[in-house]
């Protein structure tokens, strides 16, 4: 199992117990409560959507990763296509961080 496809299975773990909210509406909604650990934003977001997005971050500290696409993303849900996705859970945002960590550095050499 690749590092991405092990990524995508913790994005649908953490979605089916709940620990996920998708799609921007209610990103924002987990950004605004206080309850948003962790965004995962892909690749091929619109511009627009990210500037809506990352102006509800503010000052709170906020993890972000660019990462895979909507397709993917959504596949991964078992939804249609979603560019957002906020981690609500401690332990599923550090392991998620954790691989996408290692995927970062593995890109960078």
């Amino acid at each position: 199992m690749t590092d991405k496809q092990r990524v995508y299975g913790m994005i649908g773990l953490a979605a089916r117990a709940g620990k996920l909210a998708s799609g921007s509406d209610a990103v924002i909604g987990a950004i605004r409560s206080g309850n948003a650990l962790l965004l995962i934003i892909t690749k091929d977001i619109s511009r627009n959507s990210l500037e809506k997005i990352l102006k509800n971050t503010g000052s709170k500290e906020i993890t972000c990763y660019s990462f895979g696409t909507s397709e993917e993303l959504g596949y991964a849900l078992g939804k249609p296509d979603r560019t957002v996705a906020a981690i609500t859970d401690k332990s599923f945002a550090e392991g998620i961080s954790a691989i996408l960590e290692k995927i970062g550095e593995e890109e960078e050499n």
